[in-house]
């Protein structure tokens, strides 16, 4: 399920790409009602994202600490403001024209915020994944992945003894509300088979007509049970 962030925003336009952004790291955004964003304190947020035009919003921003001590806090100011006093290291501040990318890179590093220990690892046969850095070394060489890519992989090494049918992958490494076809989920783990392969034996096996699973460690050298090219249902169901 996609954690949630709650926004405030005087920039309609802003706010719709604010969103997209959100959305597109596995963020569901849900616009403050009357423009009140601790009018919804107690709710559970991973982020609290405000368009601050100047300085007097500085008591609003203490508020939302107070009603949300958890959920971090990004700022999109227009102007380079001071607000030492109430963000902290966990928290990002833009300033306009703010650089999307550095939105990203800290969204890529709140998703597993909380969740995981700064140095929690996952480990499989030569592979090492890094949860907080959102990387993976194969045999101590880092393997280049895309954000989709690392949750797809990380989900399967989170179930290194099972199957995972596309479903199941569509559900936990996809937002919600994107529809998504089985066939997008072939396109991706042939995508994560052949970077993979590149620095070591095929790990990636493919279950004729329900998912894929990872080979077990004394099978990592042998052929793959079926074709990596079986393309699974036509639509999701």
């Amino acid at each position: 399920m996609a954690q949630k962030v709650l926004a405030r925003f005087n920039d309609a336009q802003l706010f719709l790409f604010v969103r997209h952004l959100f959305a597109a790291e596995g963020f569901q955004v849900v616009l403050a009602g009357d423009n009140d964003p601790c009018a919804q304190n107690g709710a559970d947020y991973a982020a609290v994202v405000l368009d601050v035009p100047d300085l007097s919003c500085a008591i609003t921003l203490k508020q939302v600490r107070q009603s949300f001590p958890e959920a971090a806090l990004v700022v999109l100011s227009r102007a380079d403001q001071p607000f030492d006093d109430v963000l902290g290291c966990d928290d990002l501040l833009l300033s306009r024209p703010f650089d999307p990318s550095k939105l990203v890179r800290f969204l890529r590093q709140l998703r597993y915020r909380g969740a995981t220990a700064p140095n929690a690892t996952l480990e499989y046969a030569d592979l090492e994944m890094n949860l907080a850095r959102m990387q993976v070394l194969r045999a101590g060489v880092e393997v280049p992945l895309t954000p989709l890519q690392f949750k797809l992989l990380r989900h399967m090494m989170e179930r290194p003894g099972d199957f995972c049918t596309r479903e199941e992958l569509i559900e936990r490494c996809w937002p919600e509300n994107v529809e998504v076809e089985p066939r997008t989920v072939d396109v991706h783990l042939g995508h994560i088979r052949r970077t993979l392969k590149r620095f070591g034996p095929d790990i990636i096996r493919t279950v004729r007509g329900s998912g894929y699973a990872l080979r077990k460690r004394c099978d990592m050298s042998d052929g793959d049970v079926t074709s990596s090219t079986d393309s699974g249902p036509g639509s999701r169901t």
